[in-house]
């Protein structure tokens, strides 16, 4: 079983469709989109089309993420997760929720999480769907495996972080954290990527599949769009810098 995993557009256009292109290319039994598909970019409706472009056509599955939420919050008229956060981020969100007509777009329907067998593939960690805890350290880490294992499962595939993590416990339960496509955070200063994830019998394998990415271009995009601040703009391309 071949998945190919991509987390975390962000509405950075440009990387997802190279990634879509480079999946097809090397093949697959099914797509991910690991959540996050919106916010920080400034290609929403570019990157909505082309997630549609593969549920359609590829079988994409969507795992929703706290940016899928975001939007959903809004068009419910919800705003307590907003209302928590830093005004750059509220701003960026807003911005998108105007891109894309103030209303989450119906096409894409999601799911909070899915398995292929023993193995579960969830945006953030397997604590349930609205925990949007970063497995960002060993013990964090070591509390997901011991989740998995709990529920049932051998090894988990997260996003959420924006930068690459593995682990194995003790046990041998394994926790893949995926590298984003848009706004990666790793702090070697690598590029986007997204994920092959092989499961053959008992065994599995999950590799990186760097993306050329140019980073002058994209921020170059984002201060020529007009509505965000200054002080967002330079948020927004603090990551590429």
């Amino acid at each position: 079983m071949r998945i190919a995993v991509i987390s975390d557009v962000h509405s950075v256009a440009a990387p997802f469709r190279k990634a879509m292109a480079a999946a097809r290319a090397e093949g697959f039994d099914q797509l991910i989109l690991l959540g996050d598909l919106f916010t920080y970019g400034v290609d929403p409706g570019e990157c909505l089309e082309l997630a549609c472009e593969a549920i359609d056509r590829d079988g994409a599955f969507l795992v929703g993420g706290n940016h899928e939420q975001l939007y959903v919050d809004l068009r419910d008229r919800r705003s307590a997760y907003i209302d928590q956060l830093p005004d750059w981020i509220r701003e960026s969100v807003e911005w998108t929720w105007r891109e894309l007509g103030e209303t989450w777009p119906e096409r894409l329907e999601w799911i909070p999480e899915w398995a292929w067998g023993s193995i579960l593939f969830a945006h953030a960690n397997p604590f349930g769907y609205g925990d949007w805890t970063y497995l960002s350290n060993e013990e964090l880490l070591q509390a997901g495996a011991t989740k998995l294992r709990e529920r049932g499962f051998t090894a988990g595939i997260f996003g959420h972080l924006h930068r690459p993590k593995t682990f194995r416990d003790d046990a041998g339960t394994e926790v893949h954290v995926v590298n984003s496509v848009g706004q990666p955070r790793s702090k070697n200063g690598s590029g986007p990527s997204w994920t092959m994830v092989e499961i053959d019998g008992g065994k599995l394998s999950v590799e990186d599949r760097p993306i050329d990415f140019d980073a002058e271009t994209h921020c170059s995009g984002i201060y020529a769009a007009s509505g965000l601040s200054p002080e967002t703009k330079s948020m927004l391309c603090r990551f590429y810098q």
